[in-house]
């Protein structure tokens, strides 16, 4: 677990003897309202805060046990990655003014940082529209010129390997990226990974512990268990999981990965769809997971997803509907409601509308409402959607309020939920009006 340091401007030297050599980063910030932008120094082990003085800066001392390794120092929501070793202090003038940062280092460690920061080290990914075969090629390329650009450079050894590394991993992190998106790009809806692909992936990303602190390394590991475990069709999302779930059993030994991937695809599991199926998987993670905070953080989770299991009451919710009359959940009380959760931006939403339709009309007689909310931050084109395209059903516009979006822990749309005639949960994540089990599920409701 990572040691917190609060620093408050000048940090003054340890009074403990130690032979270690001091580590120290200066910072200087110039811009309007810097005092009021929170700063942290992340290294792999530790977390230090800091707050400018008078003069805008402020002197980090690290750790006497400090190791070279990556960092990054969090500026509000911009950050700098920065490579720190001991004994070798520097300085950082940073300008906020605009939208980028250019930081200026001085010092012994300022080579490394600024390359680290320059347009040298910039992986450029190649485009996503190339043929499977260019785009192998092409990163190889890429990963030849970054490379021969840090060798060029006079770097300490150890920099130079690790940052081979990084380089490479953050480059073919991109194959799951191509993978999800050449379609479109692409313009072959109909594509479908090669062999040589997943040769290419599975020679690419190998089982290094030591690096999983490091973001890149993180997202290529991630993304070729994505890629893998796609390869054998799934036909939901816990097949999909459990796919994730052997590729990491099988392909990666060391604790320290399964520990953050089996951590990683559980919690997306569960955020998605709830904990209804927690005890398939629970054991698993259980075994692997050891890091308390991981085990917190899903425990945490797991009891807001307990509060919109299956036979809990739904929050209520009162909106206006497209003629301005209020309406609430209780309103709707005797009948089954199928909701759908949606923006007039978003193409997902858009794309289900037509089988929503379907639906409202196939059940037009029976025993349930079909209640649309929008969460439309211009009311105007919500208005103007619903008139023009005739939108059935319940139509309401959430003005607003995130109250039920947030009690179902909605992060992304569309999505629906289903709820039975007293108002208490069915499914807090049920199956979109396109899945035909959607309406097996209607036709199986008592009274329906």
């Amino acid at each position: 677990m990572k040691k917190l340091y609060y620093l408050a401007g000048l940090m003054v030297a340890a009074t403990a003897c130690t032979t270690a050599p001091k580590t120290t980063v200066s910072i200087h910030m110039e811009g309007e309202r810097v005092n009021e932008i929170p700063i942290t120094l992340n290294t792999k082990d530790s977390i230090y805060s800091v707050s400018l003085d008078s003069t805008n800066s402020a002197t980090l001392q690290l750790a006497t046990n400090l190791q070279a390794d990556y960092a990054t120092l969090q500026l509000g929501r911009m950050h700098l990655p920065l490579y720190i070793e001991p004994g070798k202090n520097f300085d950082i003038d940073i300008n906020t003014k605009g939208r980028k940062i250019t930081p200026i280092f001085k010092g012994e460690g300022a080579a490394t940082n600024s390359y680290l920061n320059g347009d040298i080290a910039k992986d450029n990914t190649p485009a996503l529209e190339l043929d499977e075969k260019a785009f192998i090629e092409a990163l190889a390329n890429k990963e030849a010129q970054l490379v021969g650009n840090l060798e060029k450079e006079n770097f300490d050894a150890a920099f130079v390997k690790i940052e081979k590394k990084k380089i490479h991993y953050s480059l073919y992190s991109y194959i799951s990226t191509y993978v999800a998106y050449h379609p479109y790009y692409g313009k072959q809806p109909d594509y479908k990974p090669s062999d040589e692909l997943y040769n290419t992936l599975k020679s690419s990303v190998s089982e290094e512990p030591e690096l999983i602190h490091i973001q890149e390394y993180k997202s290529a590991v991630i993304g070729y268990i994505e890629v893998m475990s796609r390869r054998s069709k799934a036909s939901n999302s816990l097949e999909l999981l459990k796919n994730q779930l052997d590729i990491i059993q099988n392909d990666f030994k060391a604790p320290e990965i399964a520990d953050f991937t089996v951590d990683y695809f559980v919690k997306a599991y569960v955020g998605r769809n709830g904990i209804d199926k927690l005890s398939e998987f629970s054991t698993i993670y259980d075994n692997k997971v050891t890091d308390p905070k991981k085990k917190a953080d899903f425990k945490a989770l797991c009891e807001k997803w307990a509060k919109v299991a299956k036979g809990q009451p739904s929050i209520d919710f009162k909106y206006l509907d497209i003629n301005g009359k209020e309406v609430s959940l209780k309103d709707l009380s005797g009948k089954y409601v199928y909701i759908d959760c949606w923006a007039t931006w978003c193409g997902p939403c858009r794309g289900e509308l037509p089988h929503l339709q379907k639906l409202e009309h196939q059940y037009k007689n029976k025993n349930i409402h079909f209640v649309s909310i929008s969460c439309d931050q211009n009311k105007a084109d919500w208005e103007k959607m619903v008139k023009e395209e005739k939108l059935g059903g319940i139509q309401l516009h959430n003005g607003g309020d995130r109250a039920f979006m947030d009690f179902y822990m909605i992060k992304g749309i569309p999505r629906f939920i289903l709820l039975d005639r007293e108002g208490k949960i069915i499914q807090a994540n049920a199956t979109r009006p396109s899945n035909p089990e959607t309406a097996k599920t209607f036709d199986a409701l008592e009274g329906i």
